[in-house]
């Protein structure tokens, strides 16, 4: 049902913070019964079936409540945030009110503007006709705003309906996830990304940005990933219009196996994407592009760590950067990517847009040395001839730390795969910067001076130095 103008006048915020916040008590009860439920698990007097079978009921229960708890997170989430957006439409339409009613303008029911002022008698005098027709004109602006404004008004409305009544759906069709929560308060927080996801789609739509069914595979992980790390609505709005972003983008990597990188633990992780080995160079650019949109951050300089540069914010400025080097260093994707998938190498899309491999035979080794060699947009790890090259990828990938070559294999370091991989697209703009030509010539040239611009220049305790 379409929300019409006499029903936002109804709408009360207070009812709905009400609502919010008698379903928060509830859900943090809830969420007090962590250890009851922990501790009646474990049963340590109880041997046999019996026992089994009441350890096996518990934790269903235990599960249960965690899916529980989402979906009451999401309606309260959904709930607390209705009333926020009502409190400020309420002011709106009182503002509304006020200045139709000072210019005796009327709003009915559907947002019509309707005039109730009097018809003026004739005019006694060609300066009294003058003054109405000014009247007139200054009315008309005033009604013009009106409609505007109520206009606008009724949008907002459907808008809050539209979104708290998805979350209500999703949590009464048993839609709302946990997104794999192993406690009672991570599932609590699994239910507010569902409903900000929803919000965030419901914006979308609204703007003209989004179409077709609900958000789902990756361009719904996009818009996840946005709500873990923080990113605003406007940034991703900016982002779609300015770079044409669909979700038909995104199915560049369908298919592809996604290797995910949480090393901290807080659920909010990186993903990397195998490419296949008889991928195009096209497809793989864009793999690498749409693997940095649909990350939404690098973590670069957001742990608390120590680095040698800012981090550079996530958005539409820092994707045209990457699109505009890549197009510099194309031969990376036209000429490497099918290099080093036919010399027995893999590669991966990386969080901050560039490619990162392994592997192959005697003529890949070549072109990886020390803790490996940044070629145009593809850093090569120096790990040669792994018996599964893609294995040793998923290993490095979902560490998150950089991995060297030593004398009984593979090993992981203590370098965080974020600073390192900042280090390497340094080294991937100097490539777009000085051109294929340009870069060899300057960085022998260091090599026979004893220089090191090169290796400055990309951070040299970001790279390891």
């Amino acid at each position: 049902m379409t929300v019409g103008y006499d029903h936002v006048r109804e709408w009360d915020a207070d009812a709905l913070d009400t609502s919010a916040t008698n379903l928060r008590g509830r859900r943090d009860k809830l969420i007090g019964l962590q250890d009851e439920l922990d501790d009646a698990r474990k049963l340590p007097d109880w041997h046999g079936a019996a026992g089994e079978g009441a350890r096996s009921s518990l934790g269903s229960t235990r599960n249960n409540a965690e899916i529980l708890i989402a979906e009451l997170s999401a309606v309260e989430r959904a709930l607390q945030d209705a009333s926020d957006d009502v409190t400020a439409l309420n002011t709106r339409v009182a503002n509304n009110d006020s200045l139709a009613s000072t210019y005796q303008f009327g709003i009915a029911a559907d947002g019509a503007i309707v005039d109730n002022k009097p018809a003026d008698p004739p005019p006694r005098s060609r300066t009294e006709a003058e003054d109405r027709a000014e009247d007139r004109r200054h009315r008309d602006t005033i009604r013009k705003q009106l409609e505007q404004e109520t206009k606008a008004i009724l949008t907002t409305a459907n808008n809050i309906d539209a979104t708290l009544a998805r979350v209500m759906r999703l949590a009464q069709d048993r839609k709302i996830s946990d997104y794999g929560a192993t406690t009672l308060a991570g599932a609590r927080k699994g239910g507010e990304i569902d409903a900000q996801v929803v919000e965030m789609e419901q914006s979308l739509r609204d703007a003209g940005l989004l179409t077709g069914p609900p958000a789902s595979g990756h361009y719904r992980e996009w818009l996840e990933n946005a709500v873990r790390r923080g990113v605003s609505i406007d940034t991703i709005k900016k982002m779609i219009t300015e770079h044409h972003i669909t979700p038909e983008d995104f199915k560049v990597l369908d298919g592809m196996e996604e290797i995910r990188e949480d090393e901290d633990g807080d659920g909010t992780f990186k993903s990397y994407f195998l490419m296949p080995t008889n991928i195009s160079g096209d497809d793989a650019a864009k793999a690498v592009r749409m693997t940095y949109i649909m990350n939404a951050g690098t973590d670069y300089g957001t742990e608390g760590e120590k680095t040698d540069f800012a981090p550079t914010p996530y958005g539409s400025e820092e994707l045209r950067r990457i699109t505009e080097r890549q197009k510099k260093n194309s031969w990376s994707y036209n000429e490497d990517v099918g290099f080093v998938h036919d010399n027995g190498g893999r590669l991966v899309t990386t969080p901050n847009g560039m490619m990162m491999g392994l592997g192959g035979n005697l003529i890949q080794d070549q072109f990886s040395q020390r803790g490996g060699t940044t070629w145009g947009d593809t850093f090569m790890l120096n790990i040669d001839d792994p018996k599964d090259p893609a294995q040793t990828l998923r290993d490095v990938a979902g560490s998150g730390h950089a991995w060297y070559e030593g004398d009984n294999g593979p090993y992981q370091g203590n370098l965080d795969t974020d600073r390192l991989l900042h280090h390497e697209e340094r080294h991937s703009q100097q490539w777009a910067r000085e051109g294929y030509t340009g870069f060899l010539a300057s960085y022998a040239w260091e090599q026979i001076t004893g220089g090191n611009e090169t290796e400055e220049d990309a951070g040299l305790s970001d790279g390891g130095y």
